[in-house]
């Protein structure tokens, strides 16, 4: 996962190079990643986080803002390296979309420009203190208290991690 934002920029720029195999190689990439990402996104957001519960005692709004973006606080990691995938699958696509229509690759270039639409999406769950701050900043007040209670948030779960870790 560490250098699958590398190997998507790779490819895209293959696809670029030779765009009538090499661009839907891509799009094939971009797709399973995608479509993993999905399944395991799906597996993590089951069930109401409890509130007011060992060991964690989340308060309503910490379990309401937990269960929004549940995968990026179960897997913290795998959504920062997830979100690098992003980051280069969304740039690349960008590029990629407008030179393949320049090349005469339009279902290509159309199919790349509309996963976009998917990768902000994704993006927004995977690092979701980038969109939060863009809503606090036009007034958003739900937003605004996210980021209130996000490190004190982190903090709470890293606290009651150490404890459970102790014997």
């Amino acid at each position: 996962m560490k250098y699958a934002s590398v190997l998507m920029l790779l490819l895209a720029g293959w696809a670029a190079l030779t765009p009538e195999p090499m661009s839907w190689v891509f799009i094939a990439a971009v797709a399973a990643f995608e479509v993993w990402l999905l399944a395991r996104m799906r597996t993590v957001e089951r069930g109401p986080v409890p509130v007011d519960q060992a060991p964690y005692r989340f308060s309503a709004e910490e379990a309401r803002f937990i269960e929004r973006y549940r995968f990026y606080f179960s897997y913290p990691t795998l959504a920062a390296h997830a979100g690098a995938v992003l980051a280069a699958i969304g740039l690349a696509g960008m590029v990629l979309a407008l030179w393949l229509t320049f090349k005469q690759g339009f279902a290509q270039g159309a199919l790349i420009g509309a996963n976009l639409f998917l990768v902000g999406w994704l993006t927004k769950r995977m690092a979701p203190l980038f969109a939060l701050r863009i809503a606090a900043s036009r007034g958003d007040r739900d937003a605004l208290r996210m980021l209130e209670i996000h490190e004190p948030l982190w903090a709470k779960i890293k606290a009651a991690n150490q404890t459970q870790a102790a014997p």
